[in-house]
């Protein structure tokens, strides 16, 4: 009995002491999490306004905010070149996202349970490494 307690400790131990994700998912959740504090700093908005996810070689900041949503494009693309260099900043000091080459600030519209695009402005790297603005 004292065997199969030891035995079904030894198997469990590794598990308490990895909740749930691998180092490089806390690694990749941490820094997004550093690339929203920064975003919200930096834009002196609500936390909650702000949303951060990686969708494979893309890095997706997503507003929610009422007033860009009512104005033209021009206020949510020049908000949007104050979020880019913020982020790519972040993304330089960490080593696992060198493969992102998209910021893609997306302004949506929540209203009940759905999620509505409301414009989308990127930001894609080039040969120097830089993020700049895409147009088409």
């Amino acid at each position: 009995m004292i065997r199969r307690l030891l035995a079904a400790a030894t198997m469990t131990l590794p598990l308490m002491t990895l909740p749930g994700a691998s180092p490089q998912a806390q690694t990749l959740d941490t820094s997004l999490q550093t690339i929203r504090t920064s975003v919200v700093q930096a834009l002196g908005v609500e936390a909650s306004t702000v949303r951060i996810s990686i969708a494979g070689n893309i890095l997706l900041v997503e507003r929610t905010d009422q007033a860009l949503n009512r104005a033209g494009h021009g206020a949510r693309d020049a908000e949007a070149s104050r979020i880019a260099p913020v982020v790519s900043k972040v993304l330089a000091d960490k080593p696992g996202l060198k493969k992102i080459h998209t910021i893609r600030v997306l302004y949506v519209l929540k209203a009940g349970g759905s999620t509505k695009n409301v414009d989308s402005v990127d930001f894609r790297k080039g040969p120097s490494g830089a993020f700049t603005l895409h147009t088409t």
